[in-house]
């Protein structure tokens, strides 16, 4: 028995080297079992498991110790020859190492629960007694003694909650900060501005360097998808060749840990219903094999991922038809929904177009997780199809959970602030070059039809359109829009605070924060302005 240890800290140490072991297992697995060449990777197995089996006998996990055995034994067999390295082989240890993963599982909640492992252990010893009578020579190298080198300490772990709090008060650090400029700037104290541009620079490089702290690298989520997508192929008979892009792309945990679901809806929602069987992409004149995308790439101060298929498509005419037939599409409306808004339908929570609900999809309830999950990041996520070519989905995620550089402007009496990264520009208006059909707008900007949204009307805020005098450029993705507000107020870095559960039901937001001169400022959420009745009316209006 183990005394005199803080158990709690070390089966977070346990659990951490236990997740990672078993990551790594998966991969080389993955590998054999696609190139028969990569064997010598089973001593990679082996060692991850040896090292689990150990790590657990110190924490007297006895039914994991146990298993863990019995899957060295096999291994053992499967190096010396003595097993056939075949697909039934390779099964089973994916068996037997997904019921370790459970027993994992269940000592991560602090539980215990009795084991039933004697059908495994018989398959593991059926399968050695059946195996060859060859064996392959190995030869042993003779290893000089040395000295050991003791290296000093590079890392340490540190727990995320930590960090997290860490990164809390740089944020009131800097809003401290803010609010400390706002009451020196009418002052003109030379030597107060000074040490608060010290203190500036300072702030700037802890926050940098707790940023960097948090940062993993996304393979820690992409890695678990080689083995889901090979499960999924081989339950609904289809081939598939998954290709990863970019995981050594490092992101912060926050995020990282956020898109996790959203990512497993769209890979499952490519393998449902994107990728064709064999058999229907052979007369198509396609491949046997379906590819998906798996990709992670930086842009400015985003990181997009996509997740990309070559399968059949996304049937818009289909689509439409469902949705009328589900009263997620007013008749009245058909003739003037473009095809950008009918793909809008296919994030409806309820929405879908299969025929029947599978252990995979089917229920609607995939992609609505996907964009809520994306937007309360401040993320945007966008797809684009071509009937038996392909779908791509692509997520735009902020570089930082809750660090945003904003516009902040003002309606109503009333401060928000706008993603800075997808404002082009801001210019001055005068009324009179608004011209308006109804509660639709629009202007022109560089001899080009754009529409306009007065951010007053779209937040149904009490206003006279006289005030608006100057309008802010956003772009999202290829649409444009022009916002009308009272005043462009400053562009500044902010901490942006999540709502609570309840104050997230509210629309048109994403998240607040509090301004240098203390007054409490909410961030937009820019797809809802998009997706205001004005403006997809004007839109219709000039680009039919």
């Amino acid at each position: 028995m183990i005394e005199n240890v803080d158990l709690s800290l070390l089966l977070d140490y346990y659990l951490d080297d236990a997740w990672k072991g078993f990551a790594e297992i998966d991969r080389a697995l993955l590998a054999i079992e696609k190139d028969k060449s990569e064997a010598g990777r089973l001593e990679e197995v082996f060692r991850d498991i040896h090292t689990l089996k150990g790590s657990s006998g110190m924490l007297e996990f006895r039914e994991i110790v146990s298993l863990s055995h019995v899957c060295e034994d096999l291994l053992e067999k499967m190096q010396n020859d003595k097993v056939p390295i075949d697909e039934s082989c390779i099964n089973l240890l994916f068996e037997l190492v997904d019921m370790l993963q459970q027993m994992v599982k269940v000592r991560a909640e602090k539980k215990q629960r009795q084991w039933d492992t004697d059908g495994l252990t018989a398959k593991v010893e059926a399968l050695i007694a059946r195996g060859f009578k060859t064996r392959r020579a190995r030869t042993v190298e003779n290893k000089k003694a040395s000295m050991p080198i003791i290296e000093k300490i590079q890392t340490v772990k540190v727990k995320i909650e930590l960090l997290d709090m860490m990164f809390n008060l740089v944020g009131e650090l800097i809003i401290n900060k803010n609010r400390l400029d706002a009451i020196a700037l009418p002052l003109g104290i030379k030597e107060l501005t000074t040490m608060l541009d010290d203190m500036d620079g300072t702030i700037a490089a802890l926050q940098e360097n707790v940023s960097t702290a948090r940062l993993v690298p996304v393979d820690e989520v992409l890695q678990r998808f080689p083995r889901m997508v090979r499960d999924l192929a081989r339950e609904q008979r289809k081939e598939i060749n998954l290709i990863v892009e970019g995981s050594e792309t490092e992101l912060d945990k926050a995020i990282l840990d956020a898109i996790g679901e959203p990512l497993m809806h769209l890979v499952r929602n490519s393998i449902d219903h994107g990728i064709e069987t064999p058999e229907e992409r052979e007369k198509k004149g396609k491949t046997r094999v379906g590819t998906i995308r798996l990709a992670v790439k930086r842009a400015e101060s985003n990181t997009i991922i996509e997740v990309e298929d070559d399968g059949r498509g996304i049937d818009l005419r289909r689509v439409r038809e469902v949705a009328l037939e589900k009263g997620f599409l007013v008749p009245d409306n058909l003739a003037s929904v473009q095809d950008k808004d009918v793909m809008n339908v296919l994030f409806k929570s309820g929405f879908s177009t299969a025929e029947k609900v599978t252990s995979v999809s089917g229920r609607g309830v995939g992609l609505d997780i996907v964009r809520t999950s994306v937007k309360r990041l401040g993320g945007l996520v966008e797809v684009a199809t071509e009937l038996n070519k392909g779908t791509k989905f692509s997520m735009r995620l902020p570089l930082s959970s809750a660090i945003f550089q904003t516009l902040i402007v003002s309606s109503s009496g009333q401060t928000f602030m706008i993603p800075s990264d997808i404002v082009v520009e801001t210019l001055e208006v005068e009324p009179e070059e608004i011209k308006r059909i109804g509660k639709a707008g629009t202007i022109i900007l560089h001899g080009r039809l754009m529409a306009f949204l007065s951010l007053a009307e779209a937040l149904n805020l009490p206003s006279d359109r006289s005030h608006e005098t100057a309008a802010v450029i956003i772009h999202l993705g290829e649409q444009a829009l022009a916002v009308g507000v009272d005043a462009v107020i400053d562009q500044a870095e902010s901490i942006i605070k999540p709502f609570d559960q309840l104050a997230q039901k509210t629309k048109g937001f994403s998240g607040g924060s509090i301004l240098g001169d203390g007054t409490i400022a909410l961030l937009l959420d820019v797809q809802s302005l998009f997706e205001h009745e004005a403006v997809r009316k004007e839109r219709y209006l000039h680009e039919q």
